[in-house]
Formats: structure tokens, C-alpha cells, sequence
């Protein structure tokens, strides 16, 4: 009877370990699963951060590009020298750039980030679209004879043209205030 009770007692012992050693290993796994998880959505998030922060470079980086095109087509415009067609189709590569960099942000977000580059994308597109104007009248009073007061063309488009610049330079402020609030938002 003692060898049996013995023998019994062991084996129920083990039966314990055993049983004891398996809910140990679930509870390891479980803990390795979560870890897991969690390092993975960190990793995630901190790709989906570098990711924004070069999109909002690549928008800073097109839109000085832009910018800089537009002081200088409006210097020659002010001057009465209307803009040839190698400089109209670099400004509207200049401002095709900027359009596409504006658009990647909607791949990344966040909304706020997206909509302030939607709004300096429209500027921008308003500020192309007066130059363009002012180009053409200015190219057609130059083939009209006797031509007319061409300072009278200018000052229309150029306060024109000084209200869109101030209105796409307050939205592009907008974007980097939105952007670096963003960005530096802590995870």
C-alpha cells in the first residue's frame, strides 16, 4: 500500500509539474506575443513619423523652389518683359513639384497636415494662375501700336499678384505651424 500511495503521489506530482511547466510556457508565450506587438507598433509608428517629417520637407523644399521662381517672374513682368516658354514651362514644373509633394501628404496624414498642404497647393495654384494672366495681357498690349500705358497693366496685376503672394506665403506659415506641431507631438 505505501509503494502504491508512493508511486501514486509521484505520479501525481508530475502530472502537476508537468501541467504547472505548461501554463508557465502559455503564460511566457502570451507575454513574448505582446511584447511583440507592442515593439512592432512602435517600430510602425516611428516609420509612419519619418515618413511625414520628409514629406513636410519634401513641401518646404518645393515650395522654395516655387517661391523663388515666383519673385523672379514677377521682377521680369514688372519690368514689361513678358515670360518665353522655357521659363513658363519651368515654372509650371516648379509648380507641378510642389502639387505632387502637397498630394504625398494624404498618403501620410494626419487631416490637419493634409488640409493646411491642400491649402498652400491652392494658393499656389491661384498665384500661377494671376501670373499667367498678367503674362498674356502683358504679351498682347506689347503688339498693339501705339502700345498702351503699360504701368497702368502693372499696377492692376501687381496688387493682385502682392495679395495671392501674401495669401500663399500665410498658408505655407499655416502648413509649418501644423506640421511641427505634428511632429513634435510626443508618441
Amino acid at each position: 500500500m505505501g509503494l502504491l500511495s508512493a508511486v501514486g503521489g509521484a505520479l501525481v506530482g508530475g502530472l502537476a509539474a508537468v501541467r504547472g511547466a505548461r501554463i508557465g510556457a502559455e503564460v511566457n508565450a502570451a507575454a513574448v506575443l505582446a511584447q511583440g506587438r507592442l515593439q512592432a507598433a512602435g517600430a510602425l509608428e516611428q516609420w509612419v513619423r519619418q515618413e511625414r517629417q520628409k514629406a513636410c520637407l519634401q513641401v518646404m523644399d518645393c515650395y522654395g523652389q516655387f517661391s523663388r521662381e515666383c519673385v523672379q517672374y514677377r521682377e521680369q513682368l514688372k519690368e514689361s518683359r513678358p515670360l518665353d516658354e522655357p521659363t513658363l514651362d519651368s515654372f509650371t514644373a516648379a509648380l507641378a513639384a510642389l502639387v505632387g509633394a502637397c498630394s504625398h501628404l494624404a498618403l501620410l496624414g494626419p487631416t490637419s497636415v493634409q488640409a493646411a498642404g491642400g491649402v498652400v497647393r491652392a494658393k499656389a495654384e491661384g498665384f500661377r494662375s494671376t501670373l499667367m494672366l498678367w503674362n498674356e495681357e502683358l504679351a498682347e498690349a506689347l503688339l498693339v501700336v501705339p502700345q498702351p500705358d503699360l504701368t497702368e497693366i502693372t499696377g492692376v496685376w501687381l496688387d493682385i499678384l502682392v495679395e495671392n503672394g501674401g495669401a500663399m506665403n500665410a498658408a505655407y506659415l499655416e502648413f509649418l505651424h501644423t506640421g511641427q506641431t505634428e511632429l513634435l507631438r510626443p508618441v
